[in-house]
């Protein structure tokens, strides 16, 4: 109940410290007498947490407790938290406007005399207070373990992370089996498993192995009938000459028709958020399984009904984890973390994984978290708690108004923001989490920018925004910023020098050619995330490095140039994306600059791959890696020779068309910390060899297909830590020798699909 009253005292000690605003003299006097009797009613709230906690159980309506004391106590706190922060906003955003500093100070001078009374008053209230009887407490906490409402330990599980959930989602659609298979997205919290699929539809991977493409949208209503969906597939699939003589036809006769036009076509349809097996049903009995990798990718959020679907050449993606970099960065960006650092974030993480209030899914190699979920016994607490506190509001599912809830939550779109004239304008975080990728009104946009000028957090989803939305540039305080905006070319000099505070710049569906030089005036800046994003030259003076940028993805390599990373020093994350055969030069020689990158993924986008001259000898990558991986460079020469020089390589994938050679060579003493080894998409792979004492820390092992692979080197097996091979797709020699090879268990041998 007094979580918002101390992260607010936190606060305070970031503003005293010049993290959001540099303080004018004036001003600092006023806000440290506010901090210093914040400090001391923070140390008597610790000695009354066990109170606090089963006043919390009364207002949740679990347990009923007579202590009026307490419970006015911190209605006094409340509203003095709500009325300090309201002055403090105020003040810091008029001081990011640019007004006169020495008229601000005596505005915030006069302004807390209020708030400093109410400490003060509050302070001499709670030397008075009495704890409430230890009995009480007692059996509160009985109460509160009886029903779940204290974990009782951590649980470690195996998973992977939304950025390899996509990877893997594209190895299911592309590398799979060659009959007609299902591909089913789970999601039973919420997550956007329609962007989620779209991102995949999307893909230059998937547009280039499926011949033709077809997305079907279930109705709530269900009012599709077998024809209606004919109808549809076809207008997606067949050639719009051929309509006109279609569209009169039986439904009998549509289904012929189509089957004869996609028999010799690989076809994806998408069927996106099912609600009933019925469309699954009709699906099934309109297409062909003309053996060839055609693909149907469905998408539910009733986990039951996936035992309603077909599934023994199908698999399956939960979506229900969430991807750890993401609440990390929004706790930053809230104030959550003291020193704002993302190590500190993670350590937050580690504790409530220990606690068991959070449940860790499959780590990196490094160790790092990659993704957790939240178990369901907490679910019904986190529905109940955050609104009777004020600390976040749901419009959709909470009761209540939450008038002074300083986090809005949106999951209905509709409903959501047609009552954004209710909510309070001291709004710090504004989310949306529906699954709607539908277009955002501009009159709720226009409400937004105008009404709430002390957001923090902006985060839209999927809501998609027709053009670049005017009047964000005046949203001084955000730090975080997401949208989607498909049709945004260029970055203006107006949102890069007024959003100064940004630390996470996240719009995933954006292709900038165009970066205004105001973006090396960004010194805050953490987290840059774009479809693709080129960057403009330094423009040298009034601008240094940006020292704090740690990841960006997806880096245009025409920017790539040894001045620009040079100016990145700290960047840790890079994923660059375009023509690297055309900017072979270019990257080749300024990788290096990059001392502090750990990881590293180079995605070619050249318009004649099979020509590409990428020449990876050249490459002078930076000694600091860790991960690293290709994707469609069609490499002509065996990359090993030059990555096994890399001393800290823990990660290798050489994924989607990566290497077209015939022959891998690992020599001796090679990849002296490699872990995971992928290889996929190797059509042509003939021969592997492998030195003496050659990847001597190698756990995990994928090769996804091996047609022509007609046996493991013999060195693989000196490896004792190896302990999981995935082989998709044997040779026939290589499958029976695996099959007969006695220690398959001990090195986690799997051989797929099952069944062969």
């Amino acid at each position: 109940m007094d979580i918002n009253f101390r992260l607010f005292f936190e606060r305070l000690g970031r503003v005293l410290a010049g993290e959001e605003v540099t303080l004018p003299d004036a001003a600092k006097q006023p806000i440290q007498n506010l901090h210093a009797e914040s400090e001391i009613v923070t140390s008597w709230l610790r000695e009354f947490e066990d109170d606090i906690s089963c006043l919390l159980m009364q207002k949740i309506g679990e347990v009923e407790i007579d202590d009026p004391d307490l419970g006015n106590i911190m209605d006094e706190i409340n509203f003095f938290t709500y009325e300090s922060e309201k002055v403090i906003d105020t003040f810091i955003n008029s001081i990011s406007e640019q007004k006169s500093q020495s008229s601000c100070s005596e505005d915030i001078f006069d302004a807390l005399q209020g708030p400093q009374s109410r400490i003060t008053d509050i302070k001499q209230r709670m030397q008075q207070l009495k704890h409430m009887d230890s009995k009480i407490i007692d059996r509160i906490k009985t109460f509160e373990a009886e029903y779940g409402y204290f974990p009782a330990s951590s649980k470690s599980r195996d998973t992977v992370g939304l950025d390899d959930r996509m990877e893997e989602l594209l190895d299911l659609l592309i590398e799979g089996p060659p009959q007609l298979s299902v591909v089913v997205i789970l999601d039973s919290i919420g997550l956007d498993k329609t962007a989620f699929a779209g991102e995949a539809y999307n893909s230059s991977y998937v547009k280039h192995y499926f011949d033709c493409h077809a997305w079907i949208s279930e109705p709530y209503s269900n009012e599709y009938d077998a024809d209606q969906i004919v109808d549809i597939i076809i207008k997606f699939l067949m050639p719009s000459s051929r309509l006109s003589e279609i569209e009169d036809k039986n439904y009998e006769m549509k289904k012929i028709i189509l089957h004869e036009y996609i028999m010799t076509k690989r076809y994806l349809i998408v069927i996106d958020d099912v609600w009933t097996i019925r469309m699954w049903d009709v699906i099934r009995e309109i297409l062909p399984d003309n053996q060839n990798g055609s693909r149907v990718l469905i998408t539910l959020t009733d986990i039951e009904m996936v035992t309603s679907f077909q599934l023994e050449d199908g698999e399956n993606i939960r979506l229900d984890l969430v991807p750890t970099g993401g609440p990390l960065r929004l706790w930053i960006a809230e104030g959550f973390i003291p020193d704002n650092s993302e190590a500190t974030a993670e350590s937050y993480l580690e504790q409530l994984i220990k606690e068991g209030f959070v449940e860790a899914k499959k780590r990196k190699a490094g160790g790092t978290i990659n993704t957790c979920s939240i178990p369901g016994c907490w679910r019904p607490v986190l529905l109940l708690v955050p609104p009777e506190v004020e600390f976040i509001f749901s419009p959709s599912i909470d009761r209540g108004s939450g008038k002074k809830a300083k986090r809005l939550n949106a999951v209905e779109r509709e409903g959501d923001f047609a009552c954004l004239d209710d909510y309070d304008s001291q709004l710090h975080s504004l989310l949306c989490c529906s699954p709607e990728s539908c277009h955002f009104d501009p009159i709720d946009w226009e409400k937004i920018c105008g009404m709430f000028k002390l957001l923090r957090v902006l985060d839209l989803g999927s809501l998609v925004l027709i053009q670049y939305p005017s009047g964000i540039e005046n949203l001084f305080l955000l730090r975080y910023l997401k949208l989607n905006i498909p049709s945004l070319k260029s970055l203006p000099s107006s949102l890069l020098s007024n959003l100064l505070n940004l630390y996470t710049l996240d719009m995933p569906f954006s292709y900038i050619d165009h970066t205004a030089d105001e973006f090396w005036k960004m010194n805050k800046l953490r987290h840059l995330n774009f479809g693709s994003i080129t960057l403009p030259a330094h423009p040298g003076k009034y601008c240094g490095s940006l020292e704090n940028l740690n990841f960006i993805s997806a880096l245009h390599p025409c920017c790539c140039t040894e001045d620009i990373l040079g100016r990145l020093p700290n960047l840790r994350n890079l994923r660059i994306q375009g023509d690297l055969s055309y900017n072979q030069s270019l990257l080749s020689k300024s990788l290096c600059r990059l001392s502090c990158l750990e990881s590293l993924k180079l995605a070619n986008e050249s318009k004649m791959p099979r020509l590409s001259k990428i020449a990876l000898a050249e490459y002078l990558f930076p000694h600091s890696l860790t991960h690293l991986s290709f994707s469609n460079t069609v490499l002509m020469d065996d990359p090993m020779p030059t990555l096994e020089k890399l001393p800290l390589l823990q990660v290798l994938k050489l994924k989607q068309n990566s290497y077209s050679g015939r022959k891998l060579t690992c020599g001796s003493y090679g990849f002296p910390n490699l872990k995971v080894l992928h290889l996929k998409s190797m059509l042509w792979l003939e021969e592997w060899t492998m030195g003496n004492a050659a990847m001597p820390k190698l756990e995990c092992l994928i090769i996804n297909p091996c047609a022509y692979l007609k046996k493991m080197p013999e060195q693989l097996w000196c490896i004792k830590s190896l302990n999981k091979f995935d082989c998709w797709w044997p040779q026939p020699e290589l499958r029976q020798k695996l099959r007969e090879f006695e220690d398959k268990e001990q090195y986690g041998v799997q051989l797929y699909p099952y069944g062969i």
